[in-house]
């Protein structure tokens, strides 16, 4: 049994029996980690409010070789977001984030990129909470492209054109990107100016990416937006089930 000391952001917590919980958390060197938290449902437990969704916390457990549930020992909070994620334009929000994090990133495998975006949407989220449509579309690009199943916009994948002079891009079935010539109108369209906002999504910071893209007159957002939800959708295989899913836009 290993003792493991880590930075996390809570996710989402279940109860268990009658006072324990199960807490789904992202970690900085262990990714996701499902963990048993005995006595948290207790009024005075020694975890306090360290376990609620979407806080940032010290945490501290013990990890057992082929063991999918570990042991909480510690929770102490860094950064509290109680009031953030209790906004009721928010919640839905937060719950699609956690959603898709459970569902993208591999159980027990640190992602130290993943970890910082997220903690980085939340931030962005308490700074700027009324763009919550532009930080949930770069949320989606992000991990997307973490996960490898964003399309590469630069070269046309049958002829080896470029792509940054087009006016628009195909993306096939496959999810493969082609040029106008070999798209051949088939497929889903991916305009320039999308493509530019995905390029200021690799560049920037979520805050730095609102204040690029709220200046911008394009409909680019949206077009983008579609297109990062049908490629969660199809990864997924499924809708997201969280109920806010694609309306914030």
């Amino acid at each position: 049994m290993v003792l493991v000391n880590t930075d996390a952001i809570v996710l989402r917590t279940y109860n268990l029996a009658e006072a324990d919980r199960i807490v789904v958390c992202l970690t900085r060197s262990s990714g996701l980690v499902r963990a048993v938290a005995k006595g948290a449902r207790r009024m005075k437990s020694r975890f306090g409010a360290a376990l609620e969704p979407f806080t940032l916390v010290r945490l501290a457990f013990y990890e057992k070789e082929n063991r999918e549930l570990v042991k909480i020992s510690r929770a102490e909070i860094i950064k509290s977001n109680f009031d953030l994620a209790a906004r009721l334009e928010l919640s839905e929000l937060f719950g699609y984030i956690a959603e898709l994090v459970s569902e993208f990133a591999p159980p027990h495998e640190a992602n130290e990129k993943l970890f910082r975006m997220v903690t980085a949407c939340v931030e962005g989220l308490e700074f700027s909470p009324e763009s919550a449509n532009l930080i949930q579309l770069y949320f989606e690009i992000w991990l997307l492209r973490l996960a490898g199943l964003f399309p590469d916009m630069k070269i046309c994948a049958r002829c080896g054109l470029s792509l940054e002079d087009q006016a628009r891009v195909y993306i096939d079935s496959e999810g493969a990107a082609r040029c106008d010539e070999c798209g051949k109108g088939l497929g889903s369209v991916v305009s320039a100016d999308s493509r530019q906002t995905l390029n200021l999504s690799q560049r920037l910071g979520p805050l730095e990416f609102v204040s690029a893209q709220s200046s911008s007159k394009t409909n680019s957002d949206s077009q983008l937006g579609d297109f990062a939800h049908k490629l969660i959708s199809r990864a997924l295989e499924r809708r997201p089930r969280t109920a806010l899913a694609h309306t914030l836009r």
